[in-house]
């Protein structure tokens, strides 16, 4: 049995996003590994997370702020989680923090975009990730990276191949009954054939470029889910949603015609595997991860281009034929990719870890 104290901070973050979102879903799959023991570490809170941790996932709470803790372990490596989990045999940091412990310990680095394009971040966001990236170089034991990109980039950062372990997301297909497809329709006021976005509202995601593109389809809506983090993007006409259950949003992806995805830059990009795995065709930024996901449930352009992903939308939604075999081809290319998979590696690497 291998003990593993995994970091959970990041679920109290005012906008957890695909980082705490993905890692509530790898460790719901890790629970039921019978040969590793899991903990969640955090700080102390005087709320709830903003994202519930996953159910059966037993707890340590240092009784330090959460902000305090994370200014702490960024800058002087301590206090040692042990003291409140009890010795364990691999520390997890899948959060952009490093936790001060005596414990062999792997850190995920879900993409390095603040050192790509730092104008995406704030200049605190940025300092702060630039500690982060210099206690990895310096302490981590492994690095697991969600695709070959990020690999990339953590190379040319100094990191090694022999740290380094590319494990990609999964995501498995949740069942949704077209009456209840109909009531989300219906109930967040969504037109048939509506192109949807998902994710937070930030600059990178290309927001402004989506809604300069929606201005060459004056007969299609816009319809934006997620929480909004920082920066300012007048969404227009669009219909917005916020922030929605995971069951509310496999639905409305199910009920869309198109999944437009235009960030710059992703580590990943859970929402259009999400959205294949509902038959829904994507559109997505050319020469990107998304891109290497999207294989033949879609269609790869310059979203930069307002033109180019304006026709690219359009051409999945006006051709029933085209869209239809996109569609089969979506899910298909979704099933090579599985939580339970994605489980299956992490355990292996903790074990090596462990060993």
């Amino acid at each position: 049995m291998v003990r593993v104290a995994i970091l959970v901070e990041q679920n109290w973050n005012a906008v957890p996003g695909g980082t705490a979102r993905s890692v509530n879903r790898l460790i719901e799959d890790l629970l039921l590994d019978p040969t590793i023991e899991m903990v969640g570490v955090h700080g102390r809170h005087g709320d709830r997370p903003t994202l519930p941790l996953p159910d059966g996932l037993p707890t340590a709470a240092i009784p330090i702020p959460g902000r305090l803790l994370t200014q702490l372990w960024n800058r002087i490596d301590r206090p040692a989680i042990e003291r409140w989990t009890g010795a364990v045999d691999v520390v997890h940091a899948p959060g952009y923090l490093v936790p001060g412990s005596s414990a062999p310990g792997v850190v995920t680095i879900h993409d390095l975009a603040f050192l790509r394009n730092p104008e995406w971040f704030t200049p605190h966001g940025v300092r702060y990730f630039r500690r982060f990236l210099d206690r990895v170089s310096s302490g981590a034991d492994l690095v697991a990276v969600p695709s070959e990109r990020t690999a990339d980039d953590c190379r040319a950062q100094g990191i090694d191949d022999e740290r380094l372990r590319v494990i990609p997301w999964g995501s498995d297909p949740v069942e949704v009954a077209p009456a209840d497809v109909e009531e989300v329709r219906t109930r967040h006021g969504v037109p048939s054939n509506a192109i949807l976005y998902v994710g937070t509202i930030e600059p990178r995601k290309n927001l402004d470029g989506l809604l300069a593109a929606m201005r060459h389809l004056p007969d299609r809506r816009l319809v934006v889910v997620g929480p909004k983090g920082w920066g300012t993007t007048d969404l227009g006409d669009a219909i917005v949603l916020g922030a929605l259950e995971d069951s509310d949003v496999a639905a409305l992806m199910a009920a869309s015609g198109v999944l437009a995805y235009p960030s710059h830059f992703e580590g990943f990009g859970l929402p259009v595997l999400e959205a294949m795995a509902q038959g829904t065709p994507v559109v997505v930024n050319k020469g990107t991860v998304p891109a290497d996901l999207a294989a033949g449930g879609g269609l790869a352009v310059d979203t930069t281009d307002p033109e180019a992903l304006a026709g690219a939308l359009e051409a999945v939604l006006s051709n029933p034929d085209r869209r239809a075999a996109m569609s089969t081809n979506a899910r298909l290319r979704s099933a090579e990719f599985t939580w339970a998979e994605t489980a299956q590696q992490t355990s292996n690497m903790y074990h090596s870890l462990a060993s």
